[in-house]
């Protein structure tokens, strides 16, 4: 998972670079990087800038007198990103948020016609940033590169490309969101629209699944479709559940409207009396407070979210997961002493963080602690870099609802279904990405 942001003006940019990146934080940790095109030095040369950490941390604002930026890329990635690529017919730096499921076979594909790759610790680990970004630049234009991606890949991918003279920005069939806005003179191109929000930018529209643009400082050219069949073409529900930012706004639906629905879908589906109603911050807030508004139970927060922490699902292995769901929720002391408690959250992936704050609750003095979850029991892995990648790591592949519950020491536990999503969403489940839940 990734947030890619790019930015092209008249005037001197680099603060709606370093805004526009800055707010992608949350959909990526570990690295992150720039590439820009500096008119005050170089010759015209595309600077890359890649390291490690968060964005906010490794680049500071650069005062507008030292740099004069006229066309940006950022990124906030797992791994190291942007990526440049020289050939005989362009050269481009490219930012990637996507997930490539043959991965394999396309390294071999790339290998068995001579591509090569460097600045690899392994030669058997080569990024799927790395495999996308040759796979490109071997054709002769970019958005010829990204079609015969699209013939090639299995997955799915948002791209931004950019170029001495622009930046190119491809969506695939639409699992990856991109989103363009506008200010006087500037143009720009975003996984979330977030980016926008502070620096003055307005919403133009999404970029189509399967379409190719070029932006530059005159406009949004239109460059290629790539007509995928309407069947394939799926959008991805968890940006609406957990991924994007409460602010942004989707597929022309605003995330924080649609969590809140999912919630009011919750509370009519499994009412229950209770003293209170309280997310598992930050991504259960909106749907708690839908809970709270539909059913009349006051909403409170009792848990609060040590900011210092990543997104307790990201790292890659067990271990460490278990220790930031341990340190990262704190409750507020005295907040759930004698009630009746509902919390809600967006998913249950392995159940890390849940069965120590069910415990902690009890312990300090809940009554009831009763769970409701704003999807269905995830039952596979992703393939698009969403949940989880691995199918054993799904606690509801191995337990049934009701051991679910057990398990986890609640009182009541209940999931939204597909029908709850569909309703909240306003699209049909055909046009819906749910192979995490089983549904392919």
């Amino acid at each position: 998972m990734a947030g890619i942001f790019g930015v092209v003006s008249k005037k001197n940019c680099v603060e709606d670079l370093w805004i526009g990146t800055s707010y992608l934080q949350h959909r990526g940790h570990g690295k992150c990087g720039i590439s820009y095109l500096d008119n005050n030095s170089n010759g015209g040369k595309l600077e890359v800038l890649t390291k490690s950490g968060d964005f906010q941390g490794q680049f500071n604002l650069c005062p507008p007198d030292l740099l004069d930026i006229r066309l940006g890329l950022g990124v906030i990635s797992g791994d190291r990103q942007p990526l440049s690529e020289l050939s005989k017919s362009m050269g481009v730096v490219v930012g990637y948020d996507g997930n490539v499921i043959n991965y394999e076979e396309l390294k071999n594909h790339l290998l068995g016609k001579g591509a090569s790759f460097s600045g690899h610790n392994s030669p058997e680990q080569i990024s799927d940033t790395a495999l996308i970004t040759k796979i490109i630049a071997r054709k002769p234009s970019f958005e010829q590169g990204v079609k015969r991606l699209s013939e090639l890949m299995k997955g799915d991918f948002a791209i931004l490309g950019l170029t001495n003279e622009g930046i190119y920005a491809a969506r695939g069939w639409g699992r990856k969101p991109l989103i363009l806005g506008e200010k006087q003179g500037s143009y720009a191109v975003s996984s979330e629209s977030v980016s926008f929000n502070n620096s003055g930018f307005e919403i133009l529209r999404d970029v189509n699944p399967g379409e190719i643009l070029f932006l530059d400082p005159n406009g949004v050219h239109p460059i290629m479709n790539l007509n995928f069949n309407e069947e394939h073409i799926k959008f991805g529900t968890f940006e609406w559940i957990y991924t994007a930012d409460p602010c942004s706004v989707i597929d022309k639906r605003v995330v924080a409207e649609v969590r809140k629905r999912i919630g009011g879908g919750l509370a009519r589906r499994y009412p229950i009396e209770a003293d209170l109603i309280f997310p598992f911050p930050d991504s259960g807030r909106f749907h708690a407070i839908g809970y709270s508004q539909e059913s009349g139970i006051p909403y409170e927060e009792v848990l609060t979210k040590y900011s210092s922490f990543a997104r307790s699902y990201m790292p890659s292995n067990q271990e460490e997961r278990q220790m930031r769901a341990k340190l990262k929720l704190n409750l507020i002391p005295g907040s759930v002493k004698d009630k009746i408690t509902i919390g809600v959250e967006d998913s249950i992936v392995r159940g890390t963080q849940m069965i120590n704050k069910v415990k902690e609750l009890k312990e300090k003095g809940a009554k009831e602690v009763h769970l409701r979850i704003a999807c269905p029991p995830l039952m596979e892995s992703c393939g698009y870099g969403k949940t989880t990648r691995n199918h054993n790591e799904c606690i509801a592949r191995k337990m049934s609802i009701e051991s679910i519950r057990n398990f986890l020491g609640v009182d009541s536990l209940g999931y939204a279904t597909i029908e709850d999503l569909e309703e909240a969403i306003d699209l049909p489940s055909e046009k819906l990405c749910l192979e995490c839940w089983g549904f392919h």
